[in-house]
């Protein structure tokens, strides 16, 4: 089977190997056009989330897919990707305590959660008075690493093309593939092949920090801002969320709220040495959209992953290669059909 993939960032990275794992013939295009949220995002994967302390969506059946697929790919393409860090949790109340302490005691949460009676390695960073919880079974996936290395080795295979493909473009090639894919990130919301889906655009912004003395921490560190170590003392700190935007660039306003966050966070200097933004594309339900088109029936999309790329893209990856290529039903909690 014959497939050309719209788009790779790490929902078409991960579709593309998927099917071909499964022998398809893949061709990628992607124009590197800007605003694109993968590559400036830090691939947290976080099984647990929100203010109640809540496990992530299908969890047990994403998490162990993932990790496989990424130390696959790791080993193919010879770079990290799967890099396990959990959690610090900083709990700013006695309610939030309290809330911790019940879901740590419940049974189906205990290899999620734990408390701890101090920071760790962050102790030293880290405003007093707070109490502490740890999320373990997170992770980072590297995204530059995974679709930069996965980029250039389909460039010497000779399936890339750099080239950003209109719509008209699309519908001129279309009839040369068995199905074309979307995978195209926030641009989807203009995609006039699928004008029945709703989406929640919402751009995020991040800021790269330097710690000094701190290269040694393996560990997230979260609170209203996640803190990612990235290596040498240097910590992914964001990320925002603005559903009205003027722009794709960072912004001055988003900088000053993730300082004042990280300031709630930590007592130890810092300097900024970044500032990263992207779209994503997100879906009011949280839910993917994978399907065809209503209106060719060559064309399908794969995008909505949201804020959870990392966890969600290999398995519905995997899901939708089994469509694809064997005829196996959608999921309906996925399937653009649920949109009416």
């Amino acid at each position: 089977m014959k497939i050309l993939l719209i788009g790779q960032g790490i929902a078409g990275t991960m579709l593309a190997w998927a099917l071909q794992q499964r022998g398809a013939q893949v061709r990628i295009a992607d124009g590197s056009l800007p605003g694109n949220s993968s590559l400036p995002a830090a691939g947290i994967i976080n099984p647990v989330t929100g203010k109640r302390f809540v496990k992530s969506w299908r969890i047990e059946e994403f998490f162990p897919v993932a990790q496989n697929a990424y130390q696959a790919l790791e080993r193919e393409l010879k770079v990290p990707i799967w890099l396990p860090h959990p959690i610090l949790r900083l709990l700013n109340t006695p309610e939030e305590s309290n809330d911790w302490a019940a879901r740590c005691a419940l049974p189906n949460y205990t290899e999620y959660l734990s408390e701890r009676p101090d920071a760790g390695a962050w102790q030293a960073f880290v405003k007093p008075g707070l109490g502490y919880g740890v999320i373990h079974k997170a992770a980072r996936v590297h995204f530059p690493n995974l679709i930069g290395r996965f980029r250039q080795q389909a460039i010497e295979a000779g399936i890339f093309e750099h080239k950003a493909l209109d719509y008209e473009d699309v519908l001129r090639v279309a009839p040369d593939y068995d199905a074309v894919v979307f995978c195209e990130g926030f641009r989807a919301a203009e995609n006039p092949f699928f004008p029945e889906l709703h989406w929640q655009l919402a751009k995020g912004e991040a800021l790269l920090l330097r710690l000094p003395q701190a290269g040694d921490i393996t560990d997230m560190l979260k609170k209203t801002m996640t803190l990612v170590p990235m290596g040498d003392g240097v910590f992914w700190a964001g990320g925002t969320y603005q559903w009205h935007y003027p722009d794709l660039l960072p912004s001055a306003a988003e900088r000053d709220f993730i300082l004042r966050h990280v300031a709630e966070m930590l007592d130890a200097p810092f300097e900024i040495i970044g500032h990263v933004a992207g779209v994503r594309p997100t879906v009011k339900d949280r839910r993917p959209y994978i399907g065809a088109s209503r209106k060719h029936a060559n064309l399908f999309i794969f995008n909505g992953l949201g804020t959870k790329g990392a966890l969600l893209a290999p398995y519905w990856a995997e899901h939708l290669a089994g469509h694809l290529l064997d005829g196996k039903p959608l999921d309906p909690e996925v399937d653009t059909l649920r949109v009416v």
